[in-house]
């Protein structure tokens, strides 16, 4: 999982317990920043990318302004 600013515990343990839910199975979180996301997270386990950051949000609404 990467994120723009630190998680304190509390927001860990959330987040994992939200995945575990979602994947069906037990979750490890391996935490890293850049602040390049401007905001929001980045989750990857295997194949599944689920990109909730502020850039990516920014780069999908430029893309429909220019398409």
């Amino acid at each position: 999982m990467t994120s723009a600013t630190a998680l304190n515990d509390a927001q860990r343990d959330k987040l994992a317990a939200a995945l575990e839910k979602r994947l069906k199975r037990k979750v490890r979180l391996h935490c890293e920043i850049d602040a390049r996301l401007i905001g929001g997270a980045v989750v990857r386990s295997g194949n599944l990318v689920i990109d909730g950051s502020v850039s990516a949000r920014l780069n999908r609404i430029a893309y429909e302004l220019t398409a």
